[in-house]
Parts: structure tokens; C-alpha cells; sequence
């Protein structure tokens, strides 16, 4: 029976450490700051070298884990399988992937701020002829206003002069009826003092034929005595 339970624990410690293996298959890990390390056929320097100059920072893929020898099964980018020591690996990308990491983002940032430095750029220019322009039309307001200004001005004097004028032109009218009734008048004085004087004549004429009739009956009286004179 006590057999039994070692075979079984045994079995079961089995099954749980090849659990595991299969758990962690999918794991990334990173050969370390080494310059090169040899990956070989099995677990010991006795083995065959698969390849001899794993660069470091290359990805590799867990296929097993360490279980105490020192060795981790692995399987490089072009699908080669093979051991590596474990103390070359490392969970963390190397000092130096990290370093051209940093300074990919630090190349990435500065193209960036020189990139926003140029919008800035343009976008002060932009900003600074609009300035310009709204200083134009500020200015061009400003003489449209003064043009308005002297165009009211002006208007309010032509509406003034028309007023005149057009005042003057109803005295005129006016004065020239006044003239035209003066005209007439006149006219309707001289037919009347033509007429007056004609019959201031006419009667002249009649007197003096009246006294040319009379003057002669006049100067011959009758002799009342029948006595011839000598």
C-alpha cells in the first residue's frame, strides 16, 4: 500500500511538473547582456552546439522551464530548438534593447518637438498675418468710417443746397408770376390811358365842331330895326 502512494505521488508530481511546462510554453524571455551565448542539442556543455552565437537581446520562446539544472529548453525566432544556459536569460528586455528603446522614443520625441515646433512656427506666422490683416482692417474701417462720415456730410449739405435751391426756385416762380400780373397790369393801363386819351380827343373834336357851329350864329344878329347900314 505504501508503494501504491509513492507510485501515485510520484506519478502525480509527474503530472503536475509537465503541467507546468505546458503552462509557462507561451513565456518570452531574453538572452541577457552577454555578447553571444551557444544553444545546444541537450542539457550539458557535452552536447552538440545547435548555434553558437545567440545575440543578446534575441527573443526566445520557453518550451521548458529550469528544474534545477541550470538549463531551459528554447526555441529561437527561425524555429530552432535547443538548451540554453538559464542564467544568460532574463524575463526583462537587455540594458541595451531598452537603451535603443529609449532612444528610438527620444529620436521619436525630438521628431516630434521638432515637428510641433514647426507647427508653432507656422501657426505664429499664420497668427501673426492675421494680426496684420485685422490691423488692416482695422484701418480700412476706420477710413471707410471717415469716408462715411464726409459722404453724410456732404449729403447733408446737397440735401441742404437742394433745399435752397429748390426754395430759390419757388421764389423765382413766384417773383416771376408777380412780374407776368405786373406785366399785364401795365399793359391793361397803357389800353386804358390809350382809350382815355382817345376820348379826351374825340370830344376835342366834337367841341370844337359844336363851336365851329355856333360861333357863326353867334356873330350875326338880326336887324331889328329894318335899317339898311352903310
Amino acid at each position: 500500500m505504501f508503494v501504491n502512494k509513492t507510485i501515485y505521488s510520484c506519478i502525480l508530481s509527474l503530472l503536475i511538473t509537465t503541467a507546468f511546462c505546458h503552462s509557462v510554453s507561451a513565456e518570452t524571455v531574453y538572452i541577457t547582456d552577454v555578447l553571444y551565448i551557444p544553444m545546444r542539442s541537450g542539457k550539458g556543455n557535452e552536447y552538440r552546439i545547435i548555434e553558437s552565437r545567440l545575440k543578446s537581446g534575441t527573443a526566445l520562446e520557453v518550451l521548458e522551464t529550469d528544474n534545477g539544472d541550470g538549463w531551459t529548453k528554447i526555441r529561437t525566432p527561425n524555429n530552432q530548438e535547443g538548451y540554453v544556459r538559464t542564467q544568460y536569460l532574463s524575463r526583462e528586455k537587455t540594458a541595451k534593447l531598452q537603451l535603443d528603446k529609449l532612444e528610438q522614443e527620444l529620436n521619436r520625441q525630438k521628431s516630434e518637438n521638432t515637428r510641433l515646433e514647426k507647427s508653432l512656427k507656422d501657426v505664429s506666422q499664420a497668427q501673426d498675418q492675421l494680426n496684420t490683416a485685422l490691423n488692416a482692417s482695422h484701418d480700412s474701417n476706420r477710413s471707410t468710417l471717415s469716408e462715411l462720415e464726409e459722404i453724410k456730410r456732404v449729403s447733408a449739405n446737397a440735401l441742404e443746397l437742394n433745399k435752397r435751391h429748390q426754395d430759390l426756385l419757388n421764389q423765382h416762380q413766384m417773383l416771376q408770376t408777380q412780374i407776368d400780373i405786373l406785366k399785364a397790369e401795365n399793359a391793361r393801363l397803357k389800353s386804358d390811358d390809350k382809350q382815355t386819351w382817345f376820348m379826351y380827343g374825340a370830344a376835342a373834336v366834337l367841341l370844337g365842331v359844336i363851336i365851329s357851329v355856333l360861333v357863326p350864329v353867334v356873330k350875326r344878329p338880326k336887324n331889328r330895326s329894318g335899317w339898311k347900314e352903310y
